[in-house]
C-alpha cells in the first residue's frame, strides 16, 4: 500500500514526485499555488495572501473561486500525499519536511556554509552547498510575483555563495570557479562584489590580465551607463593586482590611477565613505566635511502605546528570526499615527545606520500640493545627500541612487506615500539599508514584489487614549471627569489625531470642561465640526479624511458616499452591490479600493468603517440628490427582504400581505434553517439599523415586512426587548401602509415577545387585538398562527381549559388547508398543552404526527419543540429511554441551528429525566445540565429561568 511519500524539486523546473513517480501539477496557476505553499515551508498562508502571491496586485474577481479549484486540483494529483496539503480556517499550508524540498536543502546547506566561515570546515561546507544547486532557471515556468521574488532571492543567494567561496577556493578549483563567476557577469553586469571576486580568482589562477580586463570592462560600463566610477573597494582590488609582482613605483602609480579612497575617520563608525558626487566627496555649505544626511524630523513629544508595532519595526531592522525583509510599511487611515510611529522608530534605530538617515515627504495625501513623482522624489533624494549634478533621465537617477546606497548602512523614511509605484524606484538595491514607508494605501505591490512587511495601524486602546489625553490636558483634569474622558476617547474613535485636536479644544477654551466637548461630539451630524481648529485648517479630522477622498476615482467616490447612506455597521459584497447598484464582483472591487486606502477595514468577507470615517461618509452622502439616497436605501431593503423571503422554512415560506421584493443582486441561498439563523445573527445590527432608517424615512411597507421576516431569528435567539423595539417601528409602518393583516402579524409577534418576558396577560391582549383584524376568509393562515399562539400563551398562564378551544380551532383550520407547516405547528400546541397537564397519551397522539409534518416542512425549530414535548410525555409515561433520546435529539438540533431557547429547554428536560443513560443517574450531572439550561434562559431573559432555579434549589437542598 502506498505511503504517500512526497519529494519536490524547484532549483530547476518545478517537479513533484509521489512515491517516486513524477506527477503533473496541472495548469500554470495551479503550479504557482503549489510553489507558493512549498516556498512558505509549512507556514499557513491565508487565502488573501495566496491570491496576492499568485495573481499580484490586481487579481481578477474570480481569483478566490479559482484558488479553491486549484487547491482541489492539487489534492487530486497528490493522491496518497494529499493529506500533506492542509486546509484550515486561516488558510492553507503544505507540510514538507526539509529533506523533501531541494530548495530547503540548498538554503540549509548555505546557512551551514556561512556559519562555518573562519573554521577548517569552511571549504568543504561551501563546496557541498554549491553542489546542491543545479543549472537552469529556478522554478522555471512557474508564474506569479511571489515566485518571481523567490527566484531572484535564491539566485542572489547562490551568487553570494560563489563570491564568498572565491575567498576560500583551493588552487585546484580556481578554473571551474572562474567559469561559474564569468557566467554570472551578463546577468549582473554592475555587481561590484562579483567583479572583485572574479578579478581575484583570475589573478590567483595566473590570469591577471583577464582580471584587469574585468575591471576595465566594469569601469567603462559604469561610466557609460550610470555616469559613476567603481567603488573604492573595487578600485583597491584593481590596484592590488597591478601592484602584485610589480615595482613599488608601478604599484604607487596603479594606486593613483585607481583613485584609492581617503583614510576613513574612525569616529564615523562602520559606515562607508560619505555620500556625494561620483568621483569626489560632496562638501557641506561653508565647511570641508563630507555630507552625511541626518534628516529625521523631530518626533511628537506625546507618543503613547504602539509597543507591539514599534517592536515589529525594530526587529525587522535587526533581521530578527532570520527575516530578510528590509522594508516595513506602516499603513492605516489618516490621523492614526503612522508618521509618528515611523519617526519614533527612526530615532530609535539611527545609531545603527551611521551612513545617514534620509526622510522625504512624498505628499501622497496632501491638501495643497500634488504627490511627488518618482522622478522628482529621486531628484530631491540625490540632492539631499550632496549630489551636485543630478542626471536628467529617470533610469539614470535610479541607477545613481542605488549605486550611492550600495553596501551603505542607511535608514530611509519614505513618508506619506500614495502608491507602490511612487515608492518602488526609491528603494535601495541592496539589503544594507532599512526602509520605513508610511501610507494610507495598503501598498500591496511592495508586499508582493519586495517582501515588505506590512504593519497595519489601528485605533489606540482605551487606556492608551486616556494616557494621551492626560499628557495633553493634564492628569488632574482627566481624573476629575473620568466618565466624560472615557466617552471622549470613544467619540474620537481612539484616533491620536482626533484626540489631540479635542485636547486642544479643551485647553484653549476658557473654563471648558471635558463634558462640554463631549456634549458637542454626541451630535453625530456636527461631530466633525467640533474636531477642527479654527486657526489651523490642517488640524481638522474632516480635512484629513478629505485628502483620502480626493484621491478616489469617480466610481469609488460615489461608492464611498453611498456607504454613508447605509445605516448598518458592516457591509459585504452583496450588501454593497445592492447599495451601489452594481454587480457583486464590481462591488467587491470598489470595496477593496476603499480598503486599500484605509477608508474601510476588512475582516473575512465584511468591511467596516471607523465611526469618524462613517460620519464623514454620511456628511458627503447628503450631497447626493435626495432621490439617489432614497433609491439606495430601497435597493438594500429589497435585497435583505428578498434574501429572507426565500422558500425554506417558517414564516419566510408563507405568503405575507405585501408585494414580493425585487433585486438585481442575487439573494443569499441558505443550506437550511441553521445557516439562515446564523446569517441573521451576523447581520442583526445591520438589519435593525435598516428597519429604523426605513421607519423614519423609507416608503411604507419594507420596515414592517423585514421585521416580520425576523420572527424565526428572535424566536430562537431571544432578545425580547430588542424585538419589541423593532416591532414598535414595524407597527407604525404597518399603520402608515394601511395594512390590517400586517398589523395582526405584528400583534402576533409581540405576543411571543411579551410571553418570553413572562407578561402573559399583555400577550393575550395582543393576540385578541390581532384576531379582531382578521375577519376575511383569506386570512386563514394568519388566524391559525394567532389561535395557536393564543392557546400557548393561555397554557403558560396556567389557563388550561381556556387554551383548548383556540388550540382545537387552529388544528381544524390547518387540517382544512393541509399545509405541513401549519399541521406541525397546531399539533405541537396540543402536544405541549397535553404534556403540561399530564395527559401523556394525548400528548403523544399529537406529537408523533406533528413531528412527521415538521420534518416534511423542514422546520428544525418546530422539530426541536415537538421532540422536547414528546420527551416530557415519555418521561411522564415512564419511558425513560424514549424521553432521553427525544431530549438528546432536540439538544443536537438546537445546538446545530444556534437555537439557544430550545437548547435550554432540552438541557432542562435531560436534567428532569435524570441524566443521559450512558452517564448514570447522578444528581451532580443533573444539576450541571440544569445550570447550563439556567445560563441560557438568563441570557435570553426567559421566564423559564425561575422554574429552573426552583428545580436546582430542590435538587441541591
Amino acid at each position: 500500500m502506498s505511503d504517500g511519500r512526497l519529494r519536490v524539486e524547484g532549483l530547476g523546473p518545478l517537479t513533484v514526485f509521489v512515491d517516486g513517480d513524477e506527477v503533473d501539477l496541472g495548469p500554470p496557476k495551479q503550479r504557482a499555488v503549489f510553489a507558493v505553499l512549498a516556498l512558505c515551508e509549512g507556514a499557513t498562508v491565508s487565502r488573501g495572501e495566496l491570491v496576492d502571491h499568485v495573481w499580484g496586485e490586481s487579481p481578477p474577481a474570480t481569483a478566490a473561486g479559482s484558488l479553491h479549484t486549484y487547491v482541489s486540483g492539487l489534492r487530486r494529483v497528490l493522491g496518497p500525499a494529499q493529506e500533506r496539503l492542509i486546509s484550515t480556517r486561516s488558510g492553507y499550508r503544505l507540510r514538507l519536511e526539509g529533506s523533501m524540498f531541494d530548495i530547503a536543502v540548498a538554503k540549509d546547506l548555505a546557512g551551514r556554509a556561512q556559519a562555518a566561515q573562519g573554521t577548517r570546515h569552511a571549504v568543504g561546507a561551501y563546496e557541498q552547498s554549491l553542489t546542491s544547486w543545479t543549472a537552469g532557471t529556478i522554478l522555471a515556468g512557474v508564474p506569479g510575483p511571489f515566485v518571481a521574488l523567490a527566484r531572484n532571492r535564491l539566485a542572489r543567494l547562490r551568487l553570494q555563495l560563489l563570491v564568498e567561496y572565491a575567498e576560500l577556493a583551493p588552487p585546484g578549483r580556481l578554473t571551474e570557479l572562474a567559469d561559474l563567476l564569468l557566467a554570472e557577469i551578463p546577468v549582473h553586469p554592475f555587481d561590484e562584489r562579483l567583479r572583485c571576486a572574479l578579478m581575484k580568482v583570475l589573478h590567483r589562477g595566473g590570469r591577471s590580465a583577464e582580471g584587469l580586463g574585468q575591471y576595465e570592462d566594469l569601469r567603462r560600463k559604469l561610466a557609460a551607463e550610470l555616469g559613476i566610477s567603481p567603488a573604492p573597494a573595487t578600485q583597491a582590488v584593481y590596484a592590488a593586482i597591478l601592484a602584485d609582482g610589480h615595482s613599488p613605483a608601478e604599484a604607487s602609480s596603479a594606486a593613483d590611477r585607481a583613485r584609492l579612497p581617503k583614510q576613513r575617520n574612525p569616529e564615523r563608525g562602520q559606515g562607508r565613505e560619505p555620500l556625494g558626487d561620483p568621483g569626489g566627496a560632496a562638501e557641506g555649505p561653508g565647511v570641508g566635511e563630507p555630507l552625511r544626511p541626518a534628516q529625521l524630523p523631530h518626533g511628537t513629544d506625546v507618543f503613547v502605546g504602539r509597543t507591539a508595532e514599534l517592536l515589529t519595526v525594530v526587529r525587522s531592522a535587526a533581521g530578527a528570526g532570520g527575516s530578510s525583509r528590509r522594508i516595513v510599511m506602516i499603513v492605516g487611515v489618516g490621523g492614526i499615527g503612522k508618521s509618528a510611529l515611523a519617526l519614533r522608530s527612526g530615532h530609535l534605530l539611527r545609531d545603527g545606520y551611521p551612513d545617514g538617515q534620509v526622510h522625504i515627504n512624498l505628499r501622497g495625501f496632501d491638501p495643497s500640493r500634488a504627490p511627488l513623482t518618482p522622478e522628482a522624489a529621486l531628484h530631491q533624494l540625490l540632492a539631499s545627500v550632496g549630489v551636485r549634478h543630478v542626471p536628467d533621465g529617470r533610469e539614470e537617477r535610479i541607477a545613481l541612487w542605488r549605486s550611492l546606497l550600495a553596501d551603505r548602512r542607511m535608514l530611509l523614511v519614505l513618508d506619506n506615500a500614495a502608491s507602490a509605484d511612487q515608492v518602488e524606484d526609491l528603494l535601495p538595491g541592496s539589503g544594507s539599508c532599512f526602509v520605513i514607508v508610511t501610507s494610507r494605501n495598503r501598498l500591496s505591490g511592495l508586499a508582493v514584489r519586495h517582501a515588505a512587511r506590512r504593519i497595519p495601524l489601528g485605533a489606540l486602546s482605551e487606556q492608551e487614549s486616556l494616557s494621551l489625553l492626560a499628557a495633553a490636558i493634564g492628569e488632574e483634569r482627566v481624573g476629575a471627569e473620568p466618565q466624560a474622558a472615557r466617552r471622549l476617547t470613544q467619540l474620537c474613535d481612539h484616533s491620536p489625531f482626533a484626540l489631540q485636536i479635542a485636547a486642544e479644544q479643551v485647553v484653549s477654551t476658557s473654563g471648558a470642561h471635558i463634558s462640554d466637548l463631549v456634549g458637542q461630539l454626541e451630535d453625530v451630524q456636527h461631530r466633525l465640526d467640533a474636531l477642527e481648529l479654527a486657526d489651523d485648517p490642517l488640524c481638522s479630522v474632516r480635512g484629513v479624511l478629505s485628502w483620502s477622498f480626493t484621491a478616489l476615482g469617480e466610481d469609488t467616490a460615489r461608492a464611498f458616499r453611498l456607504l454613508g447612506v447605509f445605516p448598518g455597521a458592516s457591509v459585504t459584497r452583496h450588501t454593497a452591490a445592492a447599495l451601489f447598484a452594481v454587480p457583486p464582483d464590481r462591488a467587491e472591487v470598489l470595496l477593496a479600493t476603499l480598503g486599500a486606502l484605509s477608508l474601510l477595514e476588512q475582516e473575512d468577507d465584511r468591511f467596516t468603517m471607523h465611526d469618524l470615517t462613517r460620519a464623514y461618509a454620511a456628511e458627503l452622502s447628503r450631497q447626493l440628490p435626495g432621490g439617489e439616497r432614497q433609491d439606495a436605501l430601497v435597493r438594500v431593503l429589497a435585497w435583505y427582504r428578498l434574501t429572507l423571503s426565500r422558500p425554506g422554512s417558517g414564516v419566510a415560506s408563507r405568503d405575507l400581505p405585501i408585494e414580493a421584493p425585487q433585486s438585481d443582486v442575487p439573494p443569499i441561498i441558505f443550506a437550511g434553517q441553521r445557516d439562515r439563523l446564523r446569517w441573521c445573527g451576523l447581520e442583526w445590527q445591520n438589519i435593525a439599523a435598516l428597519i429604523r432608517a426605513a421607519g423614519r424615512s423609507g416608503p411604507p411597507g419594507p420596515a414592517w415586512h423585514l421585521t416580520c421576516l425576523l420572527f424565526e431569528y428572535f424566536y430562537a435567539a431571544g432578545q425580547p426587548r430588542e424585538w419589541l423595539q423593532l416591532l414598535g417601528v414595524a407597527m407604525r409602518d404597518a399603520e402608515a401602509a394601511g395594512n390590517p393583516v400586517a398589523e395582526a402579524m405584528i400583534f402576533n409577534h409581540r405576543s411571543v415577545a411579551y410571553s418570553r418576558l413572562g407578561r402573559n396577560e399583555t400577550a393575550v391582549q395582543q393576540l385578541h387585538r390581532g384576531l379582531e383584524l382578521l375577519a376575511r376568509p383569506q386570512d386563514w393562515q394568519h388566524r391559525i398562527s394567532l389561535l395557536g399562539n393564543l392557546a400557548s400563551t393561555l397554557r403558560e398562564a396556567k389557563e388550561y381549559d381556556a387554551a383548548r378551544g383556540p388550540a382545537q380551532e387552529a388544528l381544524a383550520l390547518a387540517k382544512q388547508e393541509g399545509i405541513h407547516y401549519y399541521l406541525a405547528a397546531t399539533h405541537d400546541v396540543l402536544c405541549e398543552l397535553n404534556a403540561e397537564t399530564g395527559r401523556w397519551e394525548e400528548a403523544v397522539q399529537h406529537g408523533v404526527p406533528g413531528l412527521y409534518y415538521a420534518r416534511r416542512a423542514g422546520d428544525r425549530i418546530l422539530e426541536a419543540n415537538l421532540l422536547i414535548n414528546l420527551g416530557l410525555a415519555g418521561h411522564g409515561l415512564g419511558r425513560q429511554e424514549e424521553a432521553e433520546k427525544a431530549f438528546g435529539d432536540a439538544l443536537r438540533i438546537s445546538e446545530d441551528a444556534g437555537d439557544r431557547y430550545h437548547e435550554a429547554l432540552a438541557l432542562f428536560g435531560l436534567a428532569r429525566v435524570g441524566v443521559p443513560a450512558h452517564e448514570g443517574a447522578d444528581d451532580g450531572v443533573a444539576a450541571g445540565l440544569a445550570r447550563r439550561a439556567l445560563a441560557r434562559f438568563e441570557e435570553l431573559h426567559a421566564e423559564e429561568a425561575a422554574v429552573v432555579r426552583a428545580f436546582l434549589t430542590a435538587l441541591e437542598g
